[in-house]
């Protein structure tokens, strides 16, 4: 027989450390498995889609600008070239400077060898300077004519001519202009023997460079241009135009007098970082916002915004010249769009796993979660709460929920004839070697019910035996509240005992609060029995502490934990004294002098002298139990505690 219907809820250990549930466990389990496998692979193709379009940008950038690097290099080692062979002739004897004839078919045969240059002369010491030009007006342009000597008057080229002097070898100087347009000269000292007699110069006409920047502005779809350093218009596909200076540009305009709207926003321009020089080779990418934005993240999409490609030639001039082009953001963005787009359809497709993915998680984690509950109520023996569960689609589940369910069937048989308070306290406890026998002091409490033979032969069985689990169950309920545990049931008796297997202190208070429970219980279950014509019951109950072997009592296949000892058979005699010492009371509290020196004022014991018990030599006081304070409070589970 069960000694109690009611679930008994064990004290678990509290575990400091934080419990993850379960769903949440596989949430993140496979949520973090789709994130990282789906994750990393569209990292490494966006990754590699982005490197693979900016090196393809910087390959084309760089593209362009060799190529306008080579074409500026030829028209200007032409140059060179020309110089470098007079100074050679000159060298060689082939011609003299005071020969003028001579001289002047010399640099009339290279001037006509080299077209990229608009005019060659020789200059000597004493600032005088004869040579060949070509027609640019008349009845034949581009036919070769012929200066005569004449000291040079202009400050601008009596200053280049200065400065010539003071430098040894090959040689580009300042810009030179005059009447017919604006110059690069490149000289070369000429030398037969120590010292110079003169120099040769070639003059190209930088209207010639604007030709260059806009067959290259033609050839790839740009607007090409040359600086001056950072600051000023060389060359522009604007200024190849012949009726250039009519519309009121010029060589040499400052970038913000030139009226391109992007190159007078050049010296603001942001340079693009991805862009490196180990992959452009020192070509320079930069931003240009003519809208006055800021947002340099969105370049490739903005149509204010200018791609500058630039490079620094050194060698041409007085500072180093700037060959590049610029372009519209736009001719590059479908290409960055569609990777953003196809990273942006990455992403939605990974977070879209990963939902998927955390849906699956708790889906799978709640058949997990419900036999964990179902587990705590196996814990709790609460078996009556407990309901089968359900079958799973998933074999492993499935196996679980059938191996659970088929538990619970035999739980719930094995159940009823297992003292549920018991096992609850053997579990709570935790203790290794707890069912071991062991001495220990305990108080036992036996109660019997007066005249029950008599009683239950005017009764059929099933009246004897409700009425023997109404009576029960007042009495285990009296017992569990105040720690104490059920050891059996004796036909219409009961043996319950405290102090084991919890620790508890004051036992023997908790075991006469237990006794004045159930009389105060049966007096007012007698009142009802009265009313509704049931039996009314007068019951004895005997109370003693000592010592007691306490532990698994049995044979290996049929075990008991239970206690015997002496003072087992004393708490009993003292449930028979009772019939004695209080025969008309609706319940008799017999107790030992040893327990009643257990109790304070709280407890009203009343001496009932001394007796000699069946079974024991000497006679025993013996104290019938009166009045129980009704403010002490009952000892829980909760409240056993090491003594």
């Amino acid at each position: 027989m069960s000694s109690s219907t009611q679930p008994v809820r064990l004290q678990r250990p509290t575990d400091r450390r934080r419990r993850i549930p379960v769903s949440v466990i596989m949430a993140l389990s496979f949520g973090t498995l789709i994130f990282l496998s789906i994750g990393g692979v569209l990292a490494l193709t966006v990754g590699a889609n982005l490197r693979n379009t900016f090196d393809l940008l910087g390959a084309q950038s760089t593209l362009l600008v060799d190529a306008m690097e080579d074409s500026l290099r030829s028209e200007m080692e032409r140059a060179e070239s020309a110089v470098d062979g007079v100074a050679q002739l000159y060298a060689q004897g082939e011609f003299r400077i005071d020969n003028e004839d001579a001289m002047a078919a010399t640099l009339a045969g290279a001037l006509s060898a080299t077209k990229q240059v608009t005019a060659m002369l020789i200059c000597t010491p004493d600032m005088v300077c004869r040579g060949v030009a070509r027609e640019r007006q008349g009845d034949t342009p581009g036919s070769i004519r012929r200066f005569e000597p004449e000291p040079e008057k202009a400050p601008q080229v009596l200053a280049a001519l200065e400065q010539r002097r003071q430098v040894n070898g090959r040689r580009w100087g300042a810009f030179v202009a005059n009447e017919h347009g604006l110059f690069a000269q490149v000289s070369v000292p000429l030398a037969n023997g120590a010292a110079p007699q003169g120099w040769v110069i070639a003059a190209v006409e930088l209207q010639k460079l604007s030709e260059i920047t806009q067959q290259l502005s033609t050839r790839f779809g740009t607007h090409a241009f040359i600086l001056d350093g950072d600051d000023r218009v060389l060359a522009d596909e604007r200024l190849a135009d012949p009726n250039a200076s009519k519309n009121g540009i010029a060589p040499l305009m400052q970038l913000a007098a030139f009226g391109d709207p992007v190159l007078a926003g050049y010296t603001t321009r942001q340079v693009e970082e991805p862009f490196g020089s180990r992959r452009t080779r020192n070509v320079e990418l930069a931003e240009i916002d003519i809208g006055g934005g800021k947002d340099s993240s969105e370049w490739w999409g903005n149509d204010t915004t200018y791609i500058a490609i630039t490079r620094k030639i050194p060698g041409y001039g007085e500072q180093p010249w700037t060959i590049g082009a610029y372009f519209e953001s736009s001719q590059i963005g479908g290409e960055i769009e569609r990777v953003i787009g196809s990273a942006m359809l990455g992403l939605a497709a990974m977070v879209a796993a990963v939902i998927v993915a955390i849906l699956l998680g708790r889906r799978l984690s709640r058949p997990i979660q419900a036999i964990a509950g179902q587990a705590t109520r196996v814990a709790d023996f609460d078996l009556d709460g407990l309901s089968p569960l359900p079958r799973s689609r998933v074999l492993e589940l499935d196996d679980q929920a059938s191996a659970f369910n088929a538990m619970l069937i035999g739980l719930r048989a094995f159940s009823t004839y297992i003292p549920r308070s018991l096992v609850a306290k053997l579990v709570r406890s935790g203790e290794i070697g707890v069912v071991e026998s062991r001495e220990a002091i305990v108080t036992v409490m036996f109660t019997d019910i007066a005249d029950f033979t008599a009683l239950s032969e005017r009764m059929g069985a099933a009246e004897a035996a409700k009425l023997l689990n109404r009576h029960f169950a007042i009495l285990c309920r009296a017992v569990d509240q105040q720690g104490g545990t059920v050891d059996k049931f004796l036909g219409d008796g009961m043996m319950a005992f405290f102090g084991a297997p919890d620790h508890l202190k004051g036992h023997a208070a908790a075991a006469v609060r237990a006794a004045a429970a159930i009389r105060e219980e049966l007096e007012a279950d007698n009142l009802l029995a009265a009313a509704e014509g049931r039996t009314a019951l007068r019951v004895r109950i005997g109370i003693h502490t000592g010592p007691v072997i306490v532990g698994n009592i049995g044979a290996s296949d049929r075990v008991n934990y239970t206690i015997i000892g002496d003072t087992v058979n004393v708490s009993q005699r003292l449930q028979g004294l009772g019939k004695t010492l209080a025969p008309k009371a609706p319940v008799s509290i017999a107790i030992s002098a040893e327990t009643a020196s257990r109790l304070d004022e709280r407890f009203e014991t009343i001496p009932a002298g001394m007796h000699r018990l069946r079974g024991r030599g000497e006679a025993m006081e013996v104290f019938l139990v009166g009045e129980v304070s009704s403010t002490m409070p009952s000892v829980g589970a909760h409240e056993a505690s090491a003594a």
